[in-house]
């Protein structure tokens, strides 16, 4: 089968999970003998190869690229920049001759932004069948996030009500939608018209690590969070119920803290945390942070659509510290990790609970790679591939009704 996919990222640009998973996806589906291209967004038009993968970067349309920094940008440009970004028509004729010289069997649509809905109708003017992952909030929110002012958001802002209701127009294009969890599944159903029977959930998917190096427990527990570094992380108020803990606490404990974040606000957690020993230690490798720490806490605010971290660490026997937040919930195991709801003294109570009882790390780090292979790349691609047949191939007594078999996804 010839797959295009299509992601406002990939790599070697990487923003976050979702370009990790599209990745895993692309050279998933090459393995297992289909020819894959990807479709995405830079800052000048390039083709270029990565592990089998041909990758087809076009420069972005817009009234600025977001490739050139957008700190500094007025925000009345960005208003504008969204609301083209709702309906751009710029890519028509060069996506139009892209997929004319590709001719794929199928295009599955992921991250949009940066292109708009506007190319799935481009994609069903050349009558392709279309596959759309819902990876974060872009189609209700322009920020992707659903989370404004440290909250999340229950209904839609007046600009996101805009944004949201042209890319509504478009919602009619994909033949399936899938979400990454059944909380973004639902989420997107509560607002927008997407049937039950054009739906199912397909949860992401991370590397095996049997042969990681497991850190031994010793006297002094170690704590870690990966990630971006900033307050609608949740990383202020990991610091602040870490502050909480009685200094004999503080004394048996290291938090280490990698990604990139403000130098500012990396201060303000500094003397926050000045009673602990703690590390910043910048953007690392998985292999080399999951090594250093015996428990990964997840602290997040916002409604994860997800929590790709949560797998990974799971994958490498580091138990997780894990909030409830969205998806969070639904890739819990009491097993092999600890969940909390992010209010003020949650946290604390839990980090006091495992310093007490460090037993558990050991007992739970026996059961971490058994629940991640629940999440293998296997099942991963073979839940695609059967979805993808199902839609490129349906059976004849399916082909009046629409309605196509329920997909099991990797937690059934």
């Amino acid at each position: 089968m010839k797959v295009l996919l299509i992601s406002s990222f990939y790599y070697p640009t990487f923003v976050g999970g979702a370009e990790i998973s599209v990745q895993l996806l692309a050279e998933g589906l090459t393995k297992a003998g289909n020819q894959v291209y990807v479709l995405t967004t830079g800052p000048v038009n390039k083709v270029y190869r990565v592990n089998g993968v041909a990758v087809i970067s076009l420069k972005q349309r817009n009234i600025y690229s977001t490739y050139n920094g957008v700190a500094h940008v007025n925000g009345i440009f960005k208003s504008f920049w969204h609301l083209l970004d709702s309906c751009n028509m710029f890519y028509h004729f060069s996506f139009s001759s892209i997929l004319k010289k590709i001719r794929p069997d199928l295009v599955h649509t992921n991250t949009i932004q940066g292109f708009s809905p506007f190319i799935w109708k481009t994609i069903k003017s050349n009558k392709i069948p279309l596959v759309h992952t819902m990876r974060d909030y872009y189609l209700l929110c322009h920020k992707c996030s659903l989370f404004n002012n440290n909250k999340n958001c229950e209904v839609l802002c007046q600009p996101c009500k805009v944004t949201s209701s042209i890319k509504r127009n478009f919602m009619l294009y994909p033949d399936h939608f899938i979400g990454i969890s059944q909380y973004i599944l639902n989420k997107h159903k509560a607002f927008l018209q997407i049937p039950d029977q054009f739906s199912n959930v397909v949860y992401n998917a991370t590397k095996n690590c049997l042969n990681a190096t497991v850190k031994p427990i010793t006297e002094k527990i170690h704590f870690g969070y990966i990630g971006r570094i900033a307050e609608d992380k949740g990383v202020l108020y990991l610091a602040n119920e870490l502050a909480k803990l009685t200094d004999i606490q503080k004394s048996v404990l290291k938090i280490i803290f990698a990604g990139k974040g403000d130098l500012q606000f990396i201060a303000q957690l500094g003397d926050i945390l000045k009673n602990i020993q703690y590390e910043f230690i910048g953007v690392s490798k998985p292999d080399d942070f999951y090594k250093q720490i015996d428990i990964l806490i997840v602290p997040a605010l916002w409604n994860e659509p997800f929590g790709r971290t949560v797998i990974e660490s799971l994958s490498y026997s580091v138990p997780v510290c894990q909030s409830d937040r969205g998806g969070l919930k639904e890739i819990y195991d009491p097993n092999s990790s600890w969940t909390y709801s992010p209010d003020e003294g949650n946290l604390s109570v839990i980090i006091s609970h495992i310093l007490s009882n460090k037993g558990e790390i050991a007992e739970k780090k026996k059961n971490c790679v058994k629940h991640a292979q629940k999440f293998s790349v296997d099942n991963y691609i073979k839940n695609h591939l059967l979805l993808y047949q199902q839609i490129t191939t349906p059976r004849p007594e399916l082909r009046k009704t629409g309605i196509y078999p329920v997909l099991h996804n990797q937690l059934n």
